[in-house]
């Protein structure tokens, strides 16, 4: 297997933070704790930012897809 970017890492372990966040949600019962929402609120900023610097400078820099492995 191919090894992938640390910024394509990243993304990952932030997109699976984000669930996480998601899922702990939805398994309270009741209103929602303004930290939890606040948490979700900076993952989701987080990974916005790293999805959208992988697009804009990702082939410039040659980060490459996420699909493709370092030479």
């Amino acid at each position: 297997m191919a090894k992938q970017h640390p910024v394509h890492v990243l993304r990952a372990n932030l997109e699976a933070a984000r669930l996480k966040a998601i899922e702990a949600l939805a398994a309270t019962n009741g209103p929602y704790a303004p930290d939890a929402l606040h948490q979700l609120a900076s993952l989701q900023a987080a990974l916005t930012a790293v999805s959208d610097a992988i697009v804009t400078h990702g082939p410039a820099v040659g980060w490459g897809s996420e699909s493709e492995g370092l030479d």
